[in-house]
């Protein structure tokens, strides 16, 4: 009976245990890169907040468009002496309607019009630069965070085989078998890599964080990420060309072309300045009921500046100096893109072959190696000093392995944000 209930307890116990490991599953998020582009596309809060100063730049072009309003004018006389009545509005008081409307000449409506287009261009220019440089975030986070998923792999198969080892050891210790120096010599170790791991946690930590920020997951949940990093073995680097890469980033630099959206729009603010030379015309009609030489007055008035001293010629300076600034701007801008492919295509080509030469290093024997330290140790094969430069080196190179991939697709993510495309995909 006393087994029976044992075997029932343990059978209980082991059930609590998988639904509760069933509960932590469910409530982590399972991501690929793809489907954390997807969330990032759909409901990253900068881009959002980008895509409403785009409506923004939208609803200033119909603003431009429209007509000012006219103006109306009513004068009503307050006291009237010969009948003393306030605010007489019968036939012996006075009341004046003046209307008035502005007409643009030159064509200013159609240039301001043309020059609120050029921004709202320039508005959707700059979300696509903003999309380019989070996307980047997005997706140097998400390899990292996979990489140090992989460190943390290596910590915990560490800490593991160590701590099975502390633990025999303790027990041999107290039956006197072996020095406590030996002992110490792995509770320090162990000591060390749990520190060790303390910070590739901190740095997973922050990774997730700025993932579950990046894509607006408000569930905040544990990320797992799904990502093969062998489907990224076969790129070959060198396929590629600098000038064929200098003519994507020329094609796709969203920063480039908002340089040259603001060539245009200080050549249409220019135009508009020199249209401003020639002033703008008041239509207006009148009618004064007792206030003129004749009763029920009514008239027709045009009015105008008179163009003598001011004809806007320092603002028309100030455009044409604004045109040349811009396109120093520009050419400026061009030559930094340049700059940033070439940069990064060399980076990429070294990374590329450092990344190569390292495939032949690094195999399954090298994790085999670790199996064998142990149990090396244990039959007194190897030392103490042995065995812990055997973990070191074995913790140290797999770390330094995960690096080199990682600093490989950071490579291919600043070719991919220097051409403002994703040409390595």
């Amino acid at each position: 009976m006393l087994r029976i209930l044992i075997l029932l307890f343990s059978f209980c116990f082991i059930e609590e245990n998988v639904e509760a490991q069933k509960g932590i599953q469910a409530d982590t998020l399972l991501l690929s890169l793809q489907d954390a582009e997807t969330a990032f596309l759909k409901n990253n809060f900068d881009l959002l907040a980008a895509k409403y100063q785009i409506d923004e730049a939208d609803a200033a072009v119909i603003q431009a468009k429209l007509w000012d309003n006219p103006n109306l004018n009513i004068e009503q006389g307050a006291y009237n002496s010969n009948t003393n009545k306030w605010f007489d509005i019968s036939k012996s008081g006075e009341t004046a309607v003046i209307l008035q409307q502005l007409i643009y000449l030159a064509g200013k409506r159609d240039k301001r019009i043309n020059i609120e287009k050029i921004n709202s261009q320039i508005a959707s220019y700059q979300f696509y630069d903003l999309m380019r440089a989070l996307r980047y975030e997005l997706r140097t986070s998400f390899f990292e965070f996979y990489f140090l998923r992989k460190s943390l792999s290596v910590y915990d198969r560490e800490l593991a085989a160590l701590k099975l080892l502390v633990d025999a050891y303790s027990i041999e210790y107290k039956k006197g078998n072996i020095p406590f120096k030996e002992l110490a010599r792995l509770q320090a170790l162990q000591f060390n890599l749990e520190n060790e791991k303390i910070d590739v946690l901190k740095n997973l930590t922050e990774k997730q964080s700025n993932i579950i920020l990046l894509t607006g997951d408000t569930l905040s949940r544990p990320i797992k990420p799904i990502f093969n990093i062998s489907a990224f073995d076969s790129i070959n680097a060198g396929s590629y060309s600098l000038g064929q890469l200098y003519d994507y980033g020329l094609s796709n630099r969203y920063d480039l072309k908002i340089s040259e959206a603001q060539i245009l729009s200080e050549q249409m603010n220019l135009s508009l300045q020199k249209a401003m030379r020639i002033p703008d015309m008041t239509l207006g009609a009148r009618y004064d009921k007792a206030g003129s030489y004749v009763r029920n007055y009514n008239s027709l008035s045009i009015g105008f500046d008179l163009p003598l001293w001011n004809r806007n010629q320092g603002n028309i300076k100030i455009a044409e100096n604004k045109i040349e600034e811009t396109k120093t701007l520009k050419n400026q801008k061009e030559l930094e893109v340049k700059n940033d492919i070439k940069k990064a295509f060399v980076q990429l080509l070294e990374t590329d072959r450092l990344y190569k030469l390292s495939l032949q290093k690094f195999d399954s024997s090298y994790d085999n190696l670790f199996d064998g330290i142990t149990s090396a140790y244990r039959n007194h094969t190897i030392n103490l000093l042995e065995f812990i430069d055997y973990y070191e080196t074995y913790k140290n190179s797999k770390n330094e392995y995960y690096h080199l991939q990682n600093n490989r697709l950071d490579a291919m993510e600043d070719l991919n944000m220097a051409t403002g495309t994703i040409i390595i995909k």
